[in-house]
């Protein structure tokens, strides 16, 4: 009998614990700045795009430099371009904070494939929450 009360009582104790963080988690509902960083990345080297639409501006301006040439996209161009031209080539990246304070956040995340490195400066606002509002891309 006692055997059951500790039982029943750890698991009561478990069960308030994980509604307790679930609450917390859905309460907050925003991501964080790595939460975005992240989520641009898989984007970008794994096209994985279904989550990109929230962690983008909507006056997002991404340029990329190919060259001499700068082609500048908005938020639905890039999210366009991306289900449409993106491939799950293997690359490694490296993240190095650039800016950083409470409402602005500038990260340079490189992309190194084969035959060549992308390099993302990629800023993030906190207005109403982490989003990404720039992004100056650059290939060598």
């Amino acid at each position: 009998m006692k055997t059951l009360k500790s039982m029943l009582t750890a698991l009561a104790l478990l069960f308030v614990c994980v509604a307790a963080n679930a609450t917390v988690k859905h309460h907050t509902g925003k991501p964080t700045k790595n939460d975005v960083v992240n989520l641009y990345i898989d984007a970008i080297a794994h096209g994985k795009t279904n989550n990109l639409d929230n962690i983008l501006d909507d006056g997002l301006q991404f340029n990329m430099v190919r060259g001499e040439h700068v082609n500048t996209l908005s938020k639905d161009q890039l999210i366009s371009y991306l289900k449409s031209n993106t491939s799950d080539a293997p690359a490694s990246t490296n993240t190095t904070i650039v800016q950083d304070d409470d409402n602005t956040s500038v990260i340079k995340v490189e992309f190194k494939y084969a035959d060549f490195t992308r390099t993302d400066l990629v800023t993030l606002e906190n207005a109403n929450g982490w989003a990404i509002t720039k992004v100056q891309s650059s290939f060598k």
